[in-house]
């Protein structure tokens, strides 16, 4: 049975720090930086495209599109999609920092077996006080969409939102993984105080997504051995 690969307390410790640093520049910078945190690593075409989760959210939707190209085909990155959430391979973010705020996750850098299916219906996650985010939309080794559709009645949690991961293939060899985010325009001061906050904390851990699946889907592309064998934390 293959042991499953986690961070080292060190490694931990330098990627929170590096996290909240980038996290204070964030909240510092957003009533200007605000659309380019939205779009980070993303292209014009992506942005602009409607992709099947936007529709989970029905009046006049504001997207947050993140990107970034993987040096892996869409089955490899896959794998490490498909396995995300609370009680499963956990974040691949500043693991520091969510347990700060009361996620007791730990981080795998390993493929879980017992982790790779999901399907609709299906509820990840986030927060253990907190209700899971269903799937609404799953397209195996391409695509998973989070949220409730229009009409339902949603958790307070989660209201007017969806997220989702779309894998589009470069090549034989290559893929761009993107996460989209839509949610409904915050119409009250309150709510816009709340998004001030709550976006560039999804900024942060979104971008710390995108590059550790990257780093490890790359990783496993070039050295498969390395995620079968049993590995101390790095």
């Amino acid at each position: 049975m293959q042991a499953h690969i986690y961070r080292s307390s060190r490694r931990l410790l330098i990627e929170g720090l590096e996290g909240a640093a980038l996290l204070t520049g964030a909240l510092a910078t957003w009533p200007v930086s605000k659309r380019w945190l939205r779009d980070w690593g993303s292209e014009e075409g992506e942005r602009r495209r409607s992709w099947a989760g936007d529709r989970l959210v029905s009046s006049n939707p504001e997207p947050s599109t993140r990107g970034i190209d993987i040096a892996a085909p869409a089955p490899v990155v896959w794998q490490w999609v498909v396995q995300f959430g609370l009680g499963r391979a956990g974040f691949y973010s500043y693991e520091l920092l969510e347990r700060l705020i009361g996620i007791p996750v730990t981080n795998l850098e390993s493929i879980a077996p017992e982790f790779q299916s999901i399907a609709v219906g299906d509820e990840i996650k986030l927060h253990p006080k907190a209700p899971g985010i269903p799937v609404a939309m799953v397209e195996p080794g391409a695509s998973v969409c989070f949220g409730q559709a229009p009409g339902s009645e949603a958790p307070e949690e989660h209201p007017g939102r969806s997220w989702s991961f779309y894998i589009q293939p470069i090549d034989d060899d290559s893929s761009r993984l993107i996460i989209r985010g839509c949610f409904e325009p915050a119409t009250s001061l309150v709510k816009r105080i709340a998004a001030a906050v709550e976006e560039p904390i999804d900024f942060v851990m979104e971008q710390r997504m995108l590059r550790t699946i990257k780093r490890l889907a790359e990783e496993m592309q070039r050295m498969p051995s390395r995620f079968r064998a049993t590995t101390r934390p790095r």
